[in-house]
């Protein structure tokens, strides 16, 4: 299979876009990375599938979305709608993209397509306790259909539920996370839209969120009506943080919904959680991986067997494998500097 990878470029000679190629085969490994022409810094891509294409974000230069050909390198670009996209979601119908705009906590409304265009853009508002949360930083959307979305806002401890109208975005509720947490990215449970897990980028934690009628009118949703509550918080560093920042990066879960998968930068491991019917965690397992891992995901067609992580600072990328949900080293990994996605 044929796997792309994006990731920062700021450190790197001035022909390398980030975006690459690498052939990678479950029996024997990576072959030989490719790099192909494209933006600079595409930290999360969104490949279209059954091509060779697909759509990225461009944090360099303030911010831009693009659509990216490995032949021809950027084919069209938009505006993100904001500034420091960290984030790319397209809808399952593939009419919109949207950027989660990390500097500016904006998120940007994007007609996806051939040719690109921006056709709205809604602020977030709000702020936390932390020294990093001076105001909202959208980081990760996440769509419930076609038209319905959650997004990250790691510098107001909100998870904002946002919905496509007439193509604008319009907030219809948000999830109040734990103050001084940090929601960085967040992972629905299979099959539903009525619970989720949520990292704590700030403070080493996954949250346990269920939709539940009854909802309180503090944010979560309607009194009687129907509301998401935070129902239990985990620590993904239970001995602590590691030296210097300690910071969640990514989360998956199982096709089975049985265990969820959280990285940690700074103590440099990967938490495996078992999920019970409620969605309830319980730890089973703490891997060490390469330095920084940012990103997790599982390699396309072998979703919930082979996992990619991502090592930002170690300049790797390694793929562990499952075996009744717990991690087991493959061996295979290759080297790319400052990875940020990989799929």
């Amino acid at each position: 299979m044929t796997l792309h990878l994006g990731g920062y470029t700021q450190d790197q000679p001035q022909d390398r876009s980030g975006w690459g190629r690498v052939d990678y085969d479950p029996t024997t490994g990576f072959g030989d990375a490719v790099a192909l022409p494209g933006p600079p810094a595409p930290s999360w891509l969104v490949r279209l599938p059954g091509t060779e294409e697909g759509y990225a974000v461009s944090e360099a230069d303030g911010g831009a979305v693009v659509r990216v050909h490995p032949e021809e390198g950027v084919v069209s670009s938009a505006d993100s709608g904001g500034m420091g996209p960290a984030h790319l979601a397209l809808s399952p119908d593939g009419r919109w993209l949207v950027a989660s705009n990390y500097v500016s906590g904006s998120v940007g409304l994007v007609a996806a397509g051939a040719e690109l265009e921006l056709v709205d853009q809604l602020q977030l508002e709000g702020d936390g306790p932390h020294e990093r949360q001076d105001s909202s930083h959208a980081h990760q959307a996440v769509f419930l259909g076609e038209d319905r979305l959650l997004v990250c806002d790691l510098g107001a401890d909100r998870v904002a539920e946002l919905r496509v109208e007439d193509g604008a975005l319009r907030q219809v509720g948000q999830v109040v996370l734990p103050a001084g947490s940090g929601p960085r990215h967040l992972a629905l449970a299979p099959g539903r839209d009525d619970l989720l897990w949520v990292v704590g980028e700030l403070d080493q934690t996954v949250h346990v969120v269920r939709r539940e009628d009854g909802g309180a009118a503090d944010g979560t949703g309607a009194a009687g009506g129907v509301g998401w509550r935070v129902v239990q918080t985990v620590t993904t560093a239970p001995e602590g943080p590691g030296p210097g920042e300690t910071t969640t990066g990514g989360v998956v879960v199982s096709p089975d919904g049985r265990h969820v998968y959280v990285s940690t930068r700074g103590t440099d491991t990967v938490s495996v959680y078992a999920v019970d019917d409620e969605g309830l965690l319980e730890l089973r397992q703490q891997v060490v991986t390469g330095h920084w891992p940012r990103f997790i995901g599982w390699v396309p067609g072998h979703e919930g067997d082979l996992l990619l992580v991502a090592a930002e600072r170690e300049g790797s990328v390694d793929v562990w494998s499952t075996d009744e949900g717990l991690l087991e080293r493959t061996g295979h990994s290759l080297a790319w500097a400052a990875p940020t996605w990989v799929g």
